[in-house]
């Protein structure tokens, strides 16, 4: 079947759903019997209508060849923004993600270029064939943030779940969450795509990287993608190409730790094995003809964290000691064979500290790896032999699916958000806030291939399509483009703070302080890791939850992000990670706030009892997350907590949208003589006094309160009552 084919039965489809009448608003009539002619032809596009307003400039046809966002029916059917007729009514049916690949390979073929002629374009520039992922954003996630655009990146980043992907065809794209089942999460996929590309130093007004680095970019090499690679023969003029993307993932995290460690019981050969080694059952490439070829999905399982088996039995090792928060450690096992939890020992900390004792080895899904094109027809051109790789991340679950790094990072060191002398604002984070995409180190160099160099360190930074003129950085008259609304595979969204890290770890065993990515260095299981740092105040903006809330005031940190109520299980619903927040209650003869203990939560049991979950905090968009992280920190001021270690001194022990009517609102607001208008959230905050482990239970916190806060925050305005008194509006200006 013919690429016009495909595209033409497409259009069939979706023509008596709404969009038949959305693309004639703008002069193209996708009914019209001549389809190819009636995708050439000049338009008169209407930019004012809802999901267009980000559409190029520059285009004026349904089909620019060559040029995916200069192509208004590529646009129409591959933006999330594009989901009503012109009038408002919604549309009755979206396009499949197969269909929108196929209408991207008819860009490319429409008009198909010979290898000569890129050759041509790219002058002196090398020429490969290039693994990018890649995907069709909105204007403000995109590279020049000029025009909704396809953005390319050499990394890939998908994560792992307990449910098969699921596409969300109005969004364009996939998202965690199993309906009625919230402690389920699915797997997310990454796509891939062979490109013909060319390797050009950075070029902010041409093809970027995504936030420039001056002046480092401009002496670093960029791959810089010219030609979608497809099979077939439409694709180069005079060939009929097989394209083939093979990959490779594999995760030793378990098999790092007996190479760090000595003395756990472990060597070679055993730990070249299974499951000290994974590399079967990661990962699978979708099927074709349901969503295009280059769909790299991982393997759903039936827990985020299952228990290592080797040669068919319980894998167990010496724990060694000073390992806290690398490696699960809280199932001792006894002489006689049974398997003790440390979780119900006093002082469990010190124990698991210790070491010195056997223990089970507890296993993820995550992994590091490639992806690599080959298509033999273009070896006489000498592209095919040095085919350039994507590294390939199927990383930890991220709860706030909706919410980048990048733009993160860019709102927090605003100087009109937040008046911070140099960023990353010190006020507000507890670490650095940076996308991986900014980041500018090589790639595991022990991953099989050798294909990633060490002068390479351009692999996670993203990139568009090459200008043949500079771009205008003027953005588009109209309505404020939305971002969209579902998880990307590119590497904006995920972490480049290492500690060791979220997604994606940093160093080598032999070299620890080697800024190499990799998959090895992270904790095993990755929910040890992400037990410390959610109670580190959400260590990794915007993608770990923050649980300071949950637990007993520490001076390790204080909120940042302040998970609700409900978010954390106090209203009767499961919490996100399994457990319950504090509560008031009297205890010798004084109110105080009761705490399930830090030192006994344990995120990987919870993660083997399915008590993990996104579903709730995953409905966080980018704008409630702002407002939470600016209402905290508006809070914090307010009590006179703007210092980092003051803030320690103020939990919280209630947050909540307050949904009105509202009596306690209406009260607050008659006695401070002031109306909140907009999104209303209250908070309770209490100065600390002494905590206590009381004798009958070493697992709970008694927290003495030796003064309460109460506060009503809407986004212009904040009414602020202390223990007693009365309501008053705070002048927030002083």
């Amino acid at each position: 079947m013919t690429l016009i084919s495909d595209v033409q039965l497409t259009c069939s489809r979706l023509a008596p759903h709404g969009w038949h009448s959305l693309l004639l608003q703008h002069g193209l009539d996708i009914t019209a019997a001549d389809l190819h002619h009636e995708l050439t032809k000049p338009l008169s596009v209407d930019r004012t209508t809802n999901g267009f307003e980000d559409f190029s400039p520059s285009g004026v046809r349904g089909i620019e060849a060559g040029r995916p966002a200069e192509s208004l029916l590529y646009h129409a059917l591959a933006s999330p923004n594009v989901t009503a007729t012109a009038d408002g009514t919604p549309l009755t049916a979206f396009p499949s993600a197969v269909e929108i690949e196929q209408l991207l390979n008819f860009v490319y073929g429409a008009n198909p270029p010979s290898v000569a002629m890129l050759r041509a374009y790219a002058g002196t520039a090398p020429l490969a064939i290039v693994a990018f992922a890649y995907e069709y954003r909105p204007r403000p996630e995109t590279v020049h943030r000029c025009q909704a655009d396809l953005c390319f990146s050499r990394t890939g980043v998908a994560r792992i779940g307990t449910a098969p992907a699921l596409y969300d065809a109005p969004k364009r794209g996939f998202l965690p969450f199993v309906e009625d089942a919230p402690q389920q999460m699915r797997v997310i996929p990454a796509r891939y795509g062979a490109y013909i590309a060319m390797q050009k130093k950075g070029d902010s007004e041409r093809f970027g990287p995504m936030n420039f680095q001056f002046p480092s970019d401009t002496d670093l090499d960029f791959w810089v993608p010219l030609h979608k690679l497809f099979n077939g023969k439409e694709c180069l003029q005079g060939l009929d190409l097989t394209v083939h993307l093979d990959n490779y993932q594999i995760n030793e995290k378990i098999r790092q730790v007996h190479k760090m460690y000595s003395g756990t019981g472990w060597q070679e050969p055993d730990i070249s094995n299974a499951p000290f080694v994974i590399t079967q059952g990661l990962c699978h490439w979708a099927e074709p003809t349901d969503f295009g070829a280059g769909l790299l999905v991982p393997d759903d399982k039936e827990r985020l964290v299952e228990l290592a088996y080797y040669q068919g039995h319980p894998l167990s090792f010496t724990l060694p000691a000073g390992t806290g928060g690398l490696i699960h450690g809280r199932h001792r096992i006894a002489d006689d064979g049974t398997v003790e939890d440390l979780n119900n020992v006093e002082g469990v900390d010190a124990i698991v500290k210790q070491g010195g004792y056997r223990t089970l080895h507890y296993q993820d899904a995550m992994a590091d790896g490639w992806v690599r094109a080959r298509c033999p027809e273009l070896e006489s051109y000498g592209l095919d032999k040095d085919s350039v790789a994507a590294y390939s991340i199927i990383g930890a679950p991220d709860f706030f699916p909706l919410c980048g790094q990048r733009e993160l990072k860019e709102w927090s060191n605003d100087p009109q958000v937040f008046p911070c002398p140099t960023p990353p604002c010190p006020e507000v984070w507890h670490t650095r806030v940076n996308p991986l995409s900014d980041v500018r180190f090589p790639i595991n160099p022990t991953l099989k291939g050798d294909y990633f160099a060490d002068e390479d360190r351009s692999a996670t930074a993203i990139v568009s399509l090459a200008l043949d003129k500079p771009t205008s950085h003027t953005i588009l008259a109209g309505a404020e483009t939305a971002l969209a609304q579902r998880q990307s595979c590119l590497p904006d969204f995920a972490s480049g703070v290492f500690g060791p890290g979220w997604e994606v770890g940093r160093g080598l065993v032999d070299k620890p302080f080697a800024n190499v990515l990799n998959g090895y260095m992270l904790a095993s299981p990755f929910t040890e890791d992400a037990r410390i740092c959610a109670a580190l105040g959400s260590y990794w903006p915007g993608v770990a939850p923050d649980s300071t809330r949950t637990f007993e005031p520490r001076t390790a940190a204080s909120t940042v992000i302040p998970l609700t109520d409900a978010e954390i299980g106090l209203t009767g619903e499961p919490s996100w990670d399994g457990l319950t927040g504090p509560v008031l209650v009297d205890w010798n003869g004084d109110q105080v706030v009761q705490y399930q203990a830090y030192e006994y939560s344990d995120y990987t049991r919870a993660a083997l009892n399915g008590q993990l979950s996104s579903a709730i905090t995953g409905q966080i968009n980018t704008e409630q997350y702002h407002s939470r992280v600016m209402a905290m920190y508006r809070v914090y001021k307010a009590v006179g907590a703007a210092d980092k270690p003051e803030q320690k001194r103020w939990p919280v022990l209630s947050f909540f949208y307050v949904s009105l009517p509202d009596e306690n609102l209406e009260t607050a607001q008659q006695q401070a003589g002031h109306v909140l208008e907009g999104d209303v959230m209250f908070f309770f905050l209490y100065q600390h006094g002494t905590i206590s482990t009381p004798a009958e239970d070493f697992k709970r916190r008694y927290v003495a309160i030796e003064t309460r806060v109460q506060l009503y925050v809407s986004p212009n305005a904040l009414l602020i009552k202390q223990d007693d008194t009365t309501w008053r509006l705070l002048d927030e200006s002083l």
